[in-house]
């Protein structure tokens, strides 16, 4: 029988790793990602404020406002179809809040990997175990020592050859591009009315602002295939202890699929900070693993080595 660790961002804020969302706010707030994340394009509610909004990154970037993206950049939109500048600008925004994203946030995480840990916040872990880890940065194999062949990155590792995965839920907007007309049988007046209102400049500018969704759409059910023989083995797990990770819904299909590698008979405990958030963590571990005689909750600080 066995132990697995599930890591979430939680972990190396305990340690006091550079890796809040607050702190890359900051980091980046000279990015077009960042211009673009606070300036109306991805959708808010009236209460909302700005630092709930960047807590929030990975199910926000789902409400991107196509409508507003558009009339943005309708300022360099030009009836002339040797002007394309309208379509380079969607098209740049679109890879600012894509792969533009992902470097911001790498290049901003690099500093975590190198930081020093006090010795009063390690944890008592069991080298042993084996670890799905949620987060990017080397803190496992870096300070714990914990051998790579024991470690799932499920989204990816920083400074490996594949990019980091970041992104929602939602796989894509509806969005259908219309189909190119047959003016083969329309009057020479049809014909001129078309000309008039239609703009392949305008149309391509949309159809590349609605591919953003499929861009930045985080594809669990492929992580999950990626690393299906590392997954496989945990059959004999009896024990999952999740630290720092919040059970957000957008990866609730991970732990669901834990869930049913580990059997029923396994017993979870999940860690919470601070304390406002205990009720609401046991809460949705309770609904992932579905019997609460087998769910705990407990402060991270319980589990470090110097108390």
């Amino acid at each position: 029988m066995g132990t697995l660790y599930v890591v979430g961002n939680g972990f190396d804020l305990h340690h006091g790793l550079p890796t809040s969302l607050a702190g890359f706010r900051n980091y980046a707030k000279y990015s077009d990602f960042s211009r673009l994340y606070e300036n109306g394009v991805f959708m808010m509610s009236a209460t909302q404020e700005l630092e709930e909004h960047w807590n929030n990154l990975e199910e926000n970037l789902a409400n991107l406002d196509v409508d507003e993206l558009i009339e943005q950049k309708s300022e360099y939109y030009d009836d002339d179809p040797h002007e394309s500048q309208f379509l380079y600008e969607v098209e740049t925004a679109i890879d600012a809040m894509t792969s533009g994203l992902t470097q911001e946030l790498s290049n901003y995480l690099i500093k975590a990997e190198n930081d020093g840990v006090a010795a009063d916040r390690q944890l008592g872990l069991d080298a042993n175990a084996r670890f799905i880890n949620f987060n990017y940065t080397n803190t496992l194999e870096r300070i714990y020592a914990i051998p790579s062949v024991n470690i799932c990155y499920i989204h990816g590792k920083l400074n490996s050859q594949a990019e980091i995965v970041i992104g929602h839920a939602m796989k894509d907007s509806g969005y259908e591009s219309k189909p190119i007309a047959d003016m083969s049988t329309w009057s020479e007046e049809e014909q001129e009315a078309h000309a008039d209102s239609y703009s392949p400049d305008y149309e391509s500018a949309l159809e590349s602002a609605h591919s953003y969704f499929k861009r930045s759409y985080k594809d669990s059910d492929a992580c999950l295939a990626d690393e299906s023989d590392f997954l496989k083995s945990l059959c004999d797990i009896d024990s999952v202890i999740i630290l720092g990770h919040s059970l957000a819904e957008i990866d609730l299909v991970y732990f669901e699929c834990i869930n049913q590698l580990v059997g029923n008979k396994c017993h979870w405990w999940a860690t919470y900070y601070p304390n406002p958030e205990k009720e609401s963590i046991y809460d949705r571990l309770e609904m992932i693993v579905g019997d609460e005689a087998r769910v705990n909750v407990l402060e991270m600080l319980q589990l470090q080595l110097h108390k």
